[in-house]
């Protein structure tokens, strides 16, 4: 593995959907009400990415040093724990990806005042104590909420507000569908992982109270998703076309039902990101119909 594959897997690609899907659905929002800043959705997007990708790296470098990522894992490699990124050139690409989110988001600030400055700042500093500090938030359980809001109706919003200076409760209400099913794939994560989480003593919810709560958490998750539909039937019916994302979601949460073996969550985690990229195309498509 040459040093781009390297840095490109601790990224961590198959998770960046949670970061790209409620940009979009944020500006198809905007876009219907005739907004749209061209530039500003680009900055908008590279600002999340680039905190997604910390956070990232971030978690790839605390588990290893907390303990949370050993040999035993069963997920996908993290690269400090394998030894081929080096704990101090992993917190010197940490420094540059905040960095960089940062600089894209000196634009936002530019454009959105000392609000969106406040928010920025709120959300590299929630990324870095997802995993780091004395009392890591993942490590106390509270990794989900986070999750379910920031990367759904906070960054729905941002976006939306972004693109038209005003708030919206219509985006709010829609932003719960990508955070839901963000959440969703760091469940599978959890479960996966509840033997390594319960050593390290990172108490996630599922390693808290089980496996057969973490497969309910999924189930709720993925129900949760769907719910928002319900309130823009009469004002944007075809937005129901991401129900059809049902279609692959039951065999999932079949599957995270009848799980046995860790490992094969691996295969739902992947399927589980696709399913939000689904969601979020067929959401897309019919709102603007």
């Amino acid at each position: 593995m040459n040093r781009v594959q390297v840095w490109t897997h601790a990224a961590r690609p198959k998770t960046l959907v949670a970061g790209i899907s409620p940009a979009l659905i944020g500006a198809t929002l905007a876009i219907s009400q005739g907004y749209f800043d061209p530039l500003l959705f680009l900055l908008t997007l590279l600002t999340g990415l680039c905190i997604q990708i910390g956070t990232n790296l971030s978690n790839d470098y605390f588990d290893f040093v907390k303990g949370a990522d050993t040999s035993s894992r069963k997920g996908f490699m993290r690269v400090t724990q394998a030894g081929l990124v080096s704990p101090a050139a992993m917190k010197r690409a940490i420094a540059i990806t905040f960095g960089a989110a940062f600089f894209c988001g000196c634009y936002l600030i530019f454009k959105g005042g000392v609000e969106i400055a406040a928010i920025l700042a709120i959300y590299i500093a929630l990324s870095l104590l997802y995993t780091a500090g004395p009392y890591p938030l993942a490590y106390l359980g509270l990794g989900d909420g986070l999750v379910l809001f920031l990367y759904g109706p906070g960054a729905v919003l941002i976006t939306y507000c972004l693109q038209t200076g005003t708030f919206s409760w219509e985006a709010f209400l829609a932003g719960l569908s990508p955070g839901a099913l963000s959440m969703a794939i760091l469940i599978v994560n959890n479960v996966r992982d509840i033997d390594e989480d319960r050593a390290a003593n990172k108490k996630t919810l599922p390693a808290r109270f089980g496996k057969t709560f973490g497969k309910g958490q999924f189930l709720f998750a993925i129900t949760l998703a769907f719910f928002p539909l319900l309130f823009f039937y009469s004002t944007h019916p075809f937005s129901s076309l991401a129900l059809l994302t049902l279609l692959p979601a039951l065999p999932l949460m079949r599957a995270m039902v009848k799980n046995q073996d860790p490992r094969l969550l691996n295969q739902l985690f992947g399927k589980t990101a696709k399913l939000l990229w689904l969601f979020t195309l067929l959401f897309c498509i019919g709102w603007m119909l």
